[in-house]
């Protein structure tokens, strides 16, 4: 049976010499290279563990993170990744509430890392006895996990399976070729891989990219001089970034357009971008720019806001600023009515190829949580959550956030919230009542530092505030 890692295999065996992977470093994986480097790991993996393993991942963006990432499909396994910003004690965590059969990491997390890990990255390549990827596969078997929160031990994931992965890579391989991301040429694209792979660039581009047979630069960290150093370098034609990184882009831009002027396929998404900011934005790169929605238990995407659509947009002549575009081909989208609201808005739902399983209803139908308007030409526009859950770009759940901070000694009662950032759209505030007989002047380093400790970056509170009762609006 000809399973979609194994085309994916034969794909990257076509590509022989040609590289297909380079970094920062000056290093790089030829298509053969890396299809070698996959099937040793494969062995390796399998010789330290079972047959379909559920494979703990602990990565920076690397060319080994990838050959990781690809090993665990090639045997038919789980792979749960965690962000490379979580801490140890995060890492650990998570890695116990899904019971991972072993984790797999590259040196430097491995060293903070105190349960048992494999090692493969660019200076320590795991190798075993060669395997090529299975025969056979449940299309409905998990391929990722992935983590949202541990909360009292319990891990909140959203599991997508060999189906939904494949309907993910293969919607967007078909997003790319018929120009829905804009203009296309395949003979001469280049991804940059700068967002970490387990989130969206991953989904909308690294595997996608791959699929294709396509070459990609991977960049280990999001650093806006090594950014434009890559794209410059290698010609770079396409990226996925949350709204930080495109601001971050567009003020390289401004200051040196040349640098940047291969781009023709910029998708952006996780949070709502600022106006002014994507004015500007469209203006510097002309025809480049989508907007992606997508949630990852429903597919990714699920709209998109073209590029003739921001061009109007720049031109003063759509009223579509704000919106999240219309629904793709491949998603079925319909709004669940909301008690008060008018028929226009509604809570989302989709149903597609992509669609977790587990979040969806008999019928195949996935509810988001996102309440929407959709206008007469059927455009989303996005209103607000009916959970609390908060988007900086990145999904943060307040509980998990709450129950650390209560578990923290003179705390009295706490909430978490998310407030409007002009840069994020939302940042993440905690409301903390102390105890009495307790430092309020120390109390948010103290805290930040707790927090640190075990929770990656992007969910600790940017702000601490210290307060007699929790405000009704929080």
């Amino acid at each position: 049976m000809n399973t979609p890692a194994r085309a994916l295999r034969q794909r990257l065996v076509e590509a022989d010499g040609r590289p297909v992977l380079f970094d920062l470093y000056e290093r790089s994986r030829s298509g053969s290279e890396l299809v070698e480097n996959v099937d040793r790991l494969s062995g390796a993996v399998l010789e330290a563990s079972r047959e379909k393993p559920r494979v703990g991942l602990w990565y920076r963006n690397s060319l080994s993170a990838v050959e990781a990432f690809l090993a665990v499909e090639w045997i038919g396994g789980t792979r749960v990744p965690v962000d490379p910003g979580a801490s140890a004690e995060e890492a650990r965590a998570v890695f116990e509430a899904a019971a991972v059969d072993i984790v797999l990491t590259d040196a430097s997390h491995g060293a903070a890392f105190s349960g048992n890990a494999l090692i493969h990255d660019d200076q320590h390549r795991l190798a075993g006895y060669p395997r090529e990827p299975v025969n056979f596969f449940d299309p409905g078997q998990t391929l990722v996990l992935y983590p949202r929160a541990v909360v009292g031990g319990r891990l909140f994931g959203i599991p997508l399976s060999y189906r939904n992965w494949n309907a993910i890579v293969e919607t967007n391989v078909a997003l790319y070729r018929s120009k829905r991301y804009g203009a296309w040429d395949e003979s001469s694209e280049v991804f940059l891989t700068a967002q970490q792979l387990m989130h969206g660039s991953g989904f909308l581009g690294t595997f996608p990219f791959l699929a294709m047979g396509l070459p990609q630069v991977i960049v280990d960290q999001f650093n806006i001089t090594k950014v434009v150093d890559a794209i410059e370098r290698h010609r770079v034609t396409s990226l996925m970034t949350v709204p930080a990184m495109l601001q971050a882009l567009i003020g390289a831009a401004e200051q040196e357009p040349r640098r940047v002027a291969s781009l023709r396929h910029i998708l952006y998404g996780g949070a709502p971008m600022p106006e002014e900011q994507l004015v500007r934005g469209i203006q510097l790169f002309s025809g480049a720019l989508t907007q992606v929605y997508g949630r990852v238990e429903g597919g990714w995407p699920i709209s998109t806001l073209g590029t003739a659509a921001h061009t109007a947009i720049g031109e003063g002549t759509s009223k579509l600023l704000g919106s999240c575009g219309q629904p793709i081909a491949e998603v079925q989208t319909r709004l669940r009515p909301i008690p008060v609201e008018p028929e226009d808005v509604g809570e989302l739902l989709v149903k597609s190829e992509m669609t977790s399983a587990e979040y969806a209803d008999a019928d195949g139908w996935c509810s988001l949580g996102d309440v929407m308007r959709r206008d007469e030409a059927g455009n989303l526009f996005y209103l607000r959550r009916l959970d609390r859950m908060i988007n900086t770009g990145y999904h943060v759940y307040p509980e998990e956030i709450e129950a650390m901070i209560a578990a923290e000694p003179g705390i009295a009662s706490v909430r978490v919230v998310g407030e409007a950032h002009p840069d994020w759209g939302q940042m993440v505030v905690a409301y903390v009542v102390p105890t009495t007989n307790v430092s309020t002047e120390s109390l948010p380093s103290s805290l930040k530092a707790a927090l640190e400790r075990r929770l990656a970056k992007y969910k600790i509170p940017r702000e601490f505030r210290i307060v007699h009762e929790i405000p009704s609006a929080a």
